[in-house]
């Protein structure tokens, strides 16, 4: 199994101007399912708290419930449509619920489940998916910035399911995953090379060696929650949240 840890923090920006955290994070177990979801609210959208929210908690339910579904078709096209199909649903749903467009609640989306030892992942706009292998620190999914690095795809935009990225494979070799928004990318993510920082090793392989309680109030969890609220934050004016998935020894 892997141990998780998620967490989103508001950025210094966002503090100084009174803009709502617009990040959000989800970690969901059920049926021997993993799944770990993260989403950036978009900066123009008016509501995009909520439809990040919307996505994370929508992602996770699909993950669990159609893994094995998803995982074994030969048909990615297929599997894009179903998944997107459920995200921009739950979106269209809450942004009735508050009386505004699906595009006022526009994000990115980012997930990886893993489940026996097959993992299968998504991914819709910035921000960063990567892996440990067999000690070697990849890249799974770079963020999609078209010609910009203020521009990025969203759940919600008209080339959503041509932008969007799903990718699965063989659990062998694999310490742990680890999933950022672009303001965390600032301190994780190298855009000049594409590689990730060395850090994230020693992230992934910190959260696999968690012991004891795992709530969040644990001490674990607070070390590495201060991390982000300091170190991650403070190389940025953005949000930033990461999502991480630890091997345990005994797998």
């Amino acid at each position: 199994m892997f141990k998780e840890f998620h967490y989103q923090v508001r950025g210094h920006g966002h503090l100084r101007d009174g803009t709502p955290v617009q990040d959000r994070t989800k970690y969901l177990s059920r049926g021997g399912v993993q799944v770990l979801c993260l989403a950036d609210g978009a900066g123009s959208a008016s509501h995009s708290q909520f439809g990040a929210q919307a996505v994370v908690d929508e992602g996770c339910a699909a993950l669990v419930e159609q893994f094995a579904e998803f995982a074994s078709s030969d048909d990615g096209v297929k599997v894009k449509v179903a998944l997107l199909e459920r995200l921009v649903s739950k979106v269209a749903s809450v942004a009735e619920r508050h009386d505004v467009t699906s595009e006022d609640l526009a994000s990115t989306f980012l997930c990886v489940a893993v489940s026996g030892d097959t993992f299968l992942g998504a991914h819709v706009g910035d921000g960063v998916v990567g892996f440990l292998k067999h000690g070697d620190l990849r890249v799974i999914s770079g963020p999609d910035n078209s010609e910009f690095a203020n521009q990025t795809t969203f759940v919600t935009s008209s080339r959503a399911l041509e932008s969007m990225r799903l990718f699965r494979g063989s659990l062998d070799g694999v310490d742990g995953f680890i999933l950022m928004s672009d303001g965390a990318g600032e301190s994780l993510f190298d855009s000049r090379t594409g590689q990730l920082a060395k850090a994230c090793s020693k992230l992934i392989s910190t959260v696999a060696a968690m012991r004891g309680s795992q709530n969040k109030t644990s001490e674990h969890r607070k070390r590495l929650r201060r991390l982000v609220d300091i170190t991650i934050r403070d190389a940025t004016k953005d949000d930033c949240s990461i999502g991480i998935f630890g091997r345990t020894a005994t797998q």
